[in-house]
């Protein structure tokens, strides 16, 4: 099917009413939490000043609790409630590994057939992983590639994102490290939409969310603002809280992070997680199936200062979509998500039937904040002492804010000064291409130059020393590390390069022409 006739036929799908809704009546629910907890939690949002959160509880087969806390939007009236939207992004890989689990029921796939034999156009740069790259390397982050600057190259259609692969250098040998991947997701997608000739949005639509009736989820971030009741996400900019637009520059590489839900449907998502694949007595998903996506499928290397913020004691690994640790001893599976100015993380503890989801609207914090709530509710249902995580959690934030500040400082001192570019703006613009095969295009607008990488939104460069340029973005979701680029001037004056950094991914471009 074409894509963009796959794509307007979902959008169609989506907007159309379900069959059945579970609200609040519902059996599933007409619990709560325990009053210290509901203050805990409404104290946290409070204290930290994020406009609106949500919180999903599920315990032995019941859904606890499902409810908001603030507003969707600063400056506006409209609550948080059990049915507001918020984006869930890297949430989304859980929901893409049960889509393509319930295709490997059927024998449409396999966890461990070579990927090019479904997508036989797909090439790797190194030979070896062309032949051998499974939807098990790609689900669990083992091929070595990581590659996450997607946002900054955001309308390439998924087939060119495909294709980047013939060019993306492995980080690490294959099979022998855990690397995130976004872009590693994306292909598991295309895959799937290969093989069932419909878009990744309409496989997890079918395949999942009408199944479980999750008729407050979409996994189409267009159309999530026609559903209503959307949160909006806020980013702090000169140090005022601020509402920032929807990006879409998730499109490309969706089923790594483009659901959006609300704190009920990840009930029945919890729910469904801790069960054994059937729901409302349906077969949604084999419980071979169920246990491969739980399952330890590659060793995860952590930092002492990260085990201690976990509350790990035991051991790390992810499995297809989900991460399978411990906290405090006891195995729980969970997941974050970062996406358009909002924050998510849900966990599950299998042997107590719990499962937790904390949703902000808000880049105000880390996820970390959404943890710290979480472990609270952990440790209350587990019967272990607890501590004031949010509170501590105060701490180690301001640590990093002084880092950052610190940071930022560092690089001002490092500048060297009085300095300017060797040459007219006007010689520095022009098209210069990556090693992926991709465009960046440098231009003069107005008295500088702007910068645009395979697509994507634009960036203003402004002089920073010498022939090197800092990158700004106006929307501040790209805001993140600086980024520069340093332009190559060969000995006749003639700009013939550029080199850079995003996102962790180091970038060449030769100028062409």
């Amino acid at each position: 099917m074409d894509a963009a006739r796959s794509l307007n036929r979902f959008h169609l799908l989506v907007l159309l009413p379900a069959a059945a809704v579970i609200g609040a009546a519902s059996p599933l629910f007409g619990q709560s939490l325990p009053k210290a907890l509901d203050d805990y939690l409404a104290r946290a949002v409070k204290e930290w000043q994020i406009p609106g959160a949500a919180v999903a509880v599920v315990k032995d087969g019941r859904t606890v609790v499902a409810k908001g806390y603030g507003v969707r939007e600063l400056g506006r009236p409209d609550p948080v409630d059990a049915d507001t939207l918020f984006d869930i992004a890297s949430l989304t890989k859980s929901y893409t590994a049960a889509a393509i689990a319930s295709m490997v029921d059927e024998g449409l796939l396999d966890w461990d057939r070579p990927v090019r034999s479904y997508l036989p156009s797909l090439e790797f740069s190194d030979p070896y992983l062309t032949a051998n790259v499974t939807l098990r390397d790609l689900l669990c982050h083992r091929t070595g590639i990581r590659n996450n600057a997607a946002p900054f190259r955001g309308h390439l259609t998924r087939a060119q994102v495909v294709g980047l692969f013939r060019y993306l250098e492995p980080l690490h040998p294959f099979r022998t490290k855990w690397e995130y991947s976004n872009i590693g997701y994306a292909l598991a997608g295309e895959i799937a939409a290969s093989v069932a000739g419909m878009s990744w949005e309409e496989i997890v639509t079918r395949r999942i969310l009408r199944p479980l009736e999750m008729s407050r989820t979409t996994a189409s971030v267009e159309a999530a603002p026609g559903m209503g009741n959307c949160a909006s996400g806020h980013v702090v900019t000169d140090g005022v809280q601020r509402v920032a637009a929807r990006g879409s520059e998730r499109l490309s590489t969706a089923a790594a992070g483009a659901v959006q839900s609300s704190a009920r449907d990840l009930a029945k998502w919890l729910l469904f997680q801790l069960g054994d694949g059937t729901f409302n007595g349906a077969r949604i998903l084999s419980a071979a199936s169920m246990a491969e996506m739980h399952a330890p499928q590659v060793y995860v290397p952590t930092t002492e200062e990260f085990r201690k913020s976990r509350r790990l004691e035991h051991f790390a690994a992810y499995g297809f979509g989900w991460q399978v640790w411990d906290y405090r001893g006891h195995l729980v599976l969970w997941h974050t998500g970062n996406g358009d100015g909002q924050l998510a993380y849900m966990v599950l503890q299998p042997d107590a039937k719990l499962g937790i989801a904390i949703l902000t609207n808000s880049w105000r914090t880390s996820v970390i904040l959404n943890v710290a709530m979480a472990n609270r509710i952990l440790d209350s249902y587990l019967s272990l002492p607890t501590r004031d995580y949010v509170a501590e959690y105060r701490e180690s934030w301001q640590k990093s804010e002084d880092k950052d500040a610190a940071d930022e400082k560092a690089l001002e001192a490092s500048r060297l000064k009085n300095t300017s570019p060797a040459l007219p703006l006007s010689a520095y613009a022009g098209t210069y291409r990556d090693g992926l095969g991709l465009d960046i295009v440098v231009a003069v607008e107005g008295e500088g130059l702007t910068f645009r990488y395979g697509g994507g939104a634009p960036a203003a460069l402004t002089h920073w020393h010498l022939d090197t340029f800092r990158l700004s973005w106006p929307n501040p979701y790209y805001q993140g590390r600086p980024a520069f680029a340093s332009f190559d001037v060969d000995e006749s004056g003639r700009v013939t390069g550029l080199r850079m950094e995003l996102m962790r991914d180091k970038i060449e471009a030769r100028r062409g022409g």
